[in-house]
C-alpha cells in the first residue's frame, strides 16, 4: 500500500478522529477499516454494507436519524456523485445539514467538525 495520507496526529481521548486516509482504506483513532463505515464522535459502525453511492436511499437517513446528528458528510468514494435530492429533502425534513463530498474530503470535513464540538455523522463509501 501507498502511504496513508495523515489527516490528525494526535489521539483525542473518547472520540473517534481520523488519522489516515487513503483509497481502499481509512484509519480511525489506532483501527484500520477497509469496508464503507459510518463514523460518529462515539460510534463507529465498521460494516456498512453501501458499495457504491447509487445504492444510498432516503431510508439511510432515518438510520442516520438514532445517532442524533446535527449534520450529516456522505463520502461517495474517489469520485464525486451527485445523490438523488430526495436524500437531501429527507435530510433537511428532519432539520439536519447534509454534504455529499468524495470520501477524502468527508474524512477532512468530519475533522474539523468533530474540532468544533459538532454532532457529525460520517457516511463513508471505501472504494477497494
Amino acid at each position: 500500500m501507498t502511504n496513508p495520507m495523515k489527516l490528525h496526529q494526535q489521539l483525542t481521548p473518547n472520540m473517534n478522529t481520523i488519522r489516515a486516509f487513503e483509497p481502499g482504506r481509512i484509519r480511525i483513532n489506532n483501527e484500520e477499516y477497509y469496508n464503507s463505515l459510518i463514523v460518529t464522535a462515539e460510534k463507529v459502525e465498521k460494516n456498512w454494507q453501501i458499495k457504491h453511492p447509487e445504492q444510498i436511499t432516503e431510508n439511510h437517513i432515518a438510520e442516520f436519524l438514532k445517532y442524533k446528528p446535527e449534520i450529516i458528510l456522505i463520502g461517495t468514494g474517489h469520485r464525486h456523485h451527485f445523490l438523488d435530492p430526495v436524500i437531501s429533502l429527507a435530510a433537511n425534513q428532519h432539520g439536519l445539514g447534509i454534504e455529499i463530498m468524495t470520501t477524502e474530503a468527508a474524512c477532512h470535513t468530519y475533522n474539523i467538525l468533530l474540532g468544533e464540538d459538532r454532532a457529525v455523522l460520517a457516511a463513508l463509501i471505501i472504494e477497494n
